[in-house]
């Protein structure tokens, strides 16, 4: 059973009677998994716009199948990801899994402008509307910057200032494009959103980068420090959250013509910011002369160097 809400959109009716088949109630079992859930859902009923092949099911990359581990294994993510790699489309299609399936969540999208929290709402709203009623939620209300379903969990979307999301009960937040807030917002709105997740929710902040110290900058090199007193890998940094990149090569359609071609057209610094995502606190790994192997940042590299 459907209906319209006032933009004309196929939604379904919240607490609507329907039959199910025997294979309807295995998959919804399985996007009930709690370990699997979310793989099973964007493999199977998660659809995007194409900007050329138009309606397709979601077809996951490797490294994206990763991110979604990432995302889901660890209750505070930052992402620092090459443009156009699939990461809006990958985030949009987990929000939606969680919203569905883990009931009473509160979830805030906070973009840096307000036409990226409209476009991540669209493409969530696309996915909903797309999947069918066996395996959606009802929803109780249905608007371009918000979602309620039947289940109490919501979806909010909004842009990212000083004061985003304070009051909010968070069960997730999705920082979107985090890099590019301007310094003092990103600064205030993570000191204000910071105690919203004290109740034990999660963070998921993604980014290309930006600059060497904004707020995301920051939250990056602490995620990276991941070793406790004695010397031992830890999976999360020092702050809690697990650091999660991708090379721009891990994509299977761009290879070294493509990126020969985008450098010409882009300069070799932009392209090292936006598609190798190297910045001056990149960490590398560094093995020094008396065999001692450190991560440290490319600036800490160049400072030494020039002692």
């Amino acid at each position: 059973m459907g209906s319209k809400n006032l933009d004309g959109k196929l939604v379904k009716s919240p607490h609507s009677t329907q039959k199910f088949t025997e294979q309807d109630i295995i998959d919804l079992g399985k996007c009930m998994d709690p370990d699997n859930g979310p793989h099973y859902f964007l493999d199977n009923f998660f659809y995007i716009q194409h900007p050329v092949k138009g309606k397709l099911r979601y077809e996951a990359f490797e490294y994206q199948r990763r991110l979604i581990d990432s995302y889901h294994q660890h209750r505070f993510n930052i992402n620092l990801l090459p443009r156009q790699t699939g990461k809006t489309t990958t985030a949009s299609g987990y929000l939606l899994w969680f919203a569905m399936f883990v009931p009473d969540s509160t979830i805030l999208i906070a973009a840096h402008k307000y036409t990226g929290a409209q476009e991540i709402m669209a493409r969530i709203r696309y996915a909903y509307e797309m999947c069918p009623d066996h395996i959606r939620a009802g929803c109780t209300s249905y608007n371009k910057q918000s979602i309620e379903f039947e289940n109490g969990s919501r979806i909010i979307a909004q842009t990212t200032t000083e004061t985003t999301g304070r009051g909010l009960s968070l069960s997730l937040l999705y920082a979107d494009e985090f890099a590019f807030v301007p310094p003092n917002v990103a600064s205030e709105f993570w000191t204000s959103i910071s105690p919203t997740l004290a109740t034990g929710g999660k963070a998921i902040i993604t980014s290309t980068p930006n600059s060497d110290e904004d707020q995301f900058a920051q939250i990056w090199q602490e995620a990276n420090k991941r070793y406790d007193e004695h010397g031992n890998e830890t999976p999360e940094g020092k702050n809690g959250f697990f650091p999660f990149k991708a090379h721009w090569s891990e994509h299977p359609e761009r290879d070294e013509a493509w990126a020969n071609v985008e450098r010409s057209r882009i300069g070799e610094e932009r392209f090292r910011r936006e598609h190798e995502c190297i910045t001056g606190n990149s960490l590398i790994s560094v093995k020094w002369p008396n065999g001692k192997v450190e991560k440290i940042s490319i600036i800490e590299l160049k400072a030494r160097m020039s002692l």
